[in-house]
């Protein structure tokens, strides 16, 4: 139980540390990439067996991983554009039930059984991200740019988790004991990606700061604790219809108790009924 608390501390500490950039004014790129930077090195210092370039060219997952790199850095920056913006909330339900895109997908590419409980948890999902985003303050203007926000999240969540668990399962990273290589090379990606426009950006407006840098090491070390507790809890748990529903349902509930207890974030009645329906939702889809 000890990692399954750990990984919903850590999960939730990612979003809350994103809040506080916007406090203290840290350039979210910028630590966003030194992130990946520690992140990767972390990966890398923990795997005892030496890794070559020209083995890593050979792997035939390499392609997904090139892909996922990419979704990583483009998401969580948009992760952090959403919780500065729409909500630590909405941001971690848009983000946790996406886990209903892999649910379709399993239908269409494994020919996976459909059921009653998968459709109605399916239909609950999209209400859920609706509901949380739904601004009942009439007195501010509709901002069309953040409604759709929180939509793009959960699409890019989704697709990201169709990509990364039909890598695992293609190429049986977990059972060859490849998870944390795999994700070494993931999160190198993402540094190697974002390192040039960093470069880029430095010179022309935005200059490299220390306190971006000390930020980026800060969000890193949560980053990869989130997912190797959440691998640990998989594997003392090999029931991920526990798992899954209890980790995301942790998350989406600590991230809206942490914001309206830390930032005084309010959420309305509606916004409430979306966090919910998104937990029924996260449970239906992973017992169903």
């Amino acid at each position: 139980m000890i990692y399954l608390i750990l990984s919903i501390i850590f999960s939730t500490s990612l979003v809350l540390i994103f809040k506080l950039f916007e406090r203290f004014d840290i350039n979210n790129f910028q630590a966003i990439v030194f992130n990946y930077i520690t992140a990767a090195f972390i990966c890398f210092f923990t795997i005892r067996e030496p890794i070559s370039i020209s083995t890593i060219s050979s792997e035939g997952w390499l392609p997904y991983s090139i892909m996922i790199g990419f979704m990583f850095i483009s998401l969580f920056n948009l992760i952090a554009y959403s919780v500065q913006n729409v909500g630590i909330s909405v941001t971690s339900v848009a983000n946790k039930i996406s886990l209903c895109i892999p649910v379709i997908f399993a239908f269409i590419y494994y020919d996976d059984a459909i059921s009653l409980l998968k459709i109605t948890g399916i239909i609950l999902a999209l209400f859920a991200v609706y509901f949380t985003s739904k601004n009942n303050n009439k007195e501010e203007p509709l901002n069309a740019t953040l409604i759709f926000v929180p939509i793009i999240l959960f699409i890019g969540s989704g697709l990201l988790d169709v990509i990364f668990i039909h890598s695992l399962e293609t190429f049986d990273l977990v059972n060859k004991g490849l998870v944390m290589k795999f994700s070494a090379i993931l999160y190198a990606i993402a540094a190697i990606i974002g390192v040039p426009v960093l470069v880029i950006q430095h010179f022309k407006s935005h200059r490299i700061k220390i306190k971006n840098i000390i930020a980026g090491v800060l969000l890193g070390i949560p980053n990869v604790l989130s997912i190797v507790f959440f691998l640990r809890c998989l594997n003392h748990y090999p029931e991920s219809s526990f798992v899954f529903p209890i980790n995301n349902i942790g998350i989406v509930s600590v991230s809206a108790i942490s914001a309206r207890i830390l930032f005084n974030e309010n959420l309305s009645k509606i916004n409430w009924f979306g966090v919910f329906i998104a937990g029924a939702s996260i449970v239906l889809l992973s017992i169903a």
